[in-house]
């Protein structure tokens, strides 16, 4: 089938900052980058996370505040364990100098549990008395509107009375699993969702959210124990709960029982995105606290005066100077300003092959492919190993109606020992050159050749392609794929679900996916994509 349509999403992801290492002249010794960050758990500093560079002696601890500092070459692995927390492994690129890390606990086979209630009033107001469209979770409260196509379920106490030899059971003739299965540590585990994942089935089972404590397999409860039970499915919903709630998440209140509450810290993330799960893309609204001092100015020249003086603070953040362009567009409609903002970022990261791709983005979303493609062919010669720079030139040009450049520059990619018809960057690359192929072959200057008779450009698989870029590797997210029968479909990117597939974008070179829609007659696709929060601008 032809592809009759493409779709591309790209996410400027800055919560990772990344930037230039030290450049060593007339030495053998590999080049090391300098990079430091700090370690969490909940958003909370980790003291004395042992950080070592994997095979080697090189080693350090974090301080009281979840800081650390560590030299490392290109390609070497960087280690992070800390008792009781599963261990984190991350890959040095380039361009690596801050990693931000956030731990998670290493789930163990849990011993008999019994949770005791007593008769102090619950922290919880009885369903009557609170709003019917919040949910009270470990990590806050979520709205049930926000949750895509009602895949939100409660169950009140009333509706249960059957004891089971286990939680599962109790629950089983309620909740419609769709499977029940024991996973490699023989802990009896439920599914919520179906498994997308062929490598690692385990990566999308459920989760069980129990007064405040979470748990792989739930201790038992007793019938007169529940209070209610709530059943999340939906990416949108799990949002709070990260990527470890990505295969959906039980959530169970007992009577009289007291969520604890989480001690100090604040949470950062933009309150309109997170707070509630999904909300449409029109309603999201820039908040950080940079633009107060921007709401009163009347005139350009003000603006650029209040901005000039911010910018001096913010130099090094590149986030800062993305969100002051699109201020000053989409809230105060000066597009001239906006312009200087991003040509002024451009100077001050000309060396910051992720800024400049996270500008080159803004570009081509305001249709400006011309400045596109200035930015992507200095990555290329900034970062010419890094395969996702050849893709993102190409695009850039066939979004420019410059058809025979793009497959000019699909060819460098091939000429510099790169291949299509496998996986992961090559099978989007083969689709790319498909659609050029059997699109626009006369525009393109292709030339029939055995070279490219072989590549099997005509097996193209699908009317609508997605595809999803994001500017770091970093990045942890999840995206949630909803079909016109709402049926749901997610895929998750982050060291603790997925972490080979990151392995293989730094070693490849490229951040991105792609994503085939079918069915599209029978109605619309919906798709949700949130953020891991423990990744703080």
């Amino acid at each position: 089938m032809l592809l009759k349509k493409q779709i591309l999403f790209k996410f400027l992801l800055l919560t990772i900052v990344v930037g230039n290492s030290t450049h060593s002249f007339g030495q053998s010794k590999p080049r090391l980058n300098k990079i430091s960050g700090y370690v969490t758990y909940n958003e909370f500093p980790l003291e004395l996370v042992k950080v070592e560079i994997k095979d080697s002696k090189v080693k350090t601890t974090t301080n009281r505040k979840g800081y650390y500092r560590i030299e490392a070459p290109e390609k070497a692995v960087i280690q992070f364990s800390f008792k009781g927390m599963k261990p984190v492994e991350v890959i040095v690129e380039d361009i690596t100098k801050y990693l931000n890390i956030g731990m998670v606990d290493e789930v163990n086979d849990l011993e008999t549990v019994v949770i005791k209630t007593n008769n102090k009033k619950n922290k919880f107001r009885d369903e009557d008395e609170e709003d019917d469209q919040n949910i009270e979770t470990a990590y806050g409260t979520i709205n049930k509107k926000s949750v895509s196509y009602g895949k939100m379920k409660t169950i009140k106490s009333n509706s249960l009375n059957i004891q089971g030899s286990d939680l599962i059971e109790t629950l089983s003739g309620l909740i419609n699993y769709q499977g029940v299965e024991y996973d490699s540590r023989r802990i009896k585990r439920v599914r919520l969702v179906p498994n997308l994942s062929i490598s690692n089935p385990e990566e999308s089972l459920a989760i069980w959210d129990i007064d405040g404590s979470i748990y792989d397999d739930p201790p038992n409860l007793r019938v007169g124990e529940i209070d209610k039970v709530t059943v999340i499915r939906s990416v949108s919903g799990t949002t709070k709960y990260g990527m470890r709630g990505s295969g959906g998440v039980i959530v169970v209140r007992t009577k009289g029982a007291k969520l604890k509450k989480k001690k100090g810290g604040k949470n950062k993330a933009n309150k309109n995105i997170y707070a509630t799960g999904s909300v449409p893309y029109s309603t999201i609204k820039l908040t950080p606290s940079y633009f107060s001092i921007l709401d009163t100015v009347t005139n350009d020249k003000e603006a650029y005066k209040s901005y000039s003086a911010l910018a001096e603070k913010n130099k090094n953040s590149p986030s800062f100077f993305m969100d002051m362009a699109r201020y000053f567009k989409t809230e105060k409609q000066l597009d001239t300003l906006s312009l200087k903002v991003l040509s002024e970022a451009e100077v001050l990261f000309k060396d910051d092959p992720e800024a400049l791709k996270a500008i080159a983005y803004i570009y081509q979303e305001r249709g400006l492919h011309q400045k596109a493609i200035g930015l992507y062919t200095m990555l290329i010669e900034l970062r010419p190993s890094y395969s996702q720079s050849f893709r993102d030139l190409a695009n850039a040009y066939a979004a420019n109606k410059e058809y025979k450049k793009a497959w000019n520059t699909y060819l460098q990619y091939l000429q510099a020992g790169n291949y299509v018809l496998e996986d992961g960057i090559e099978k989007m690359v083969h689709s790319e050159m498909s659609f050029l192929y059997l699109k626009k072959k006369n525009a393109s200057g292709i030339r029939e050749n055995a070279e490219i008779k072989n590549l099997n450009l005509e097996n193209a698989e699908s009317d609508i392609r997605v595809v999803f870029e994001w500017n770091t590797t970093e990045a942890e997210f999840a995206i949630e794929f909803v079909d016109p029968e709402s049926r749901s479909f997610a895929f998750e990117h982050s060291q603790e679900k997925n972490n080979d597939r990151i392995v293989d974008e730094k070693l490849r070179g490229y951040s991105s996916n792609e994503f085939y829609l079918y069915d599209l007659a029978k109605g619309n696709w919906f798709i949700y994509e949130g953020q891991n929060q423990k990744y703080k601008q």
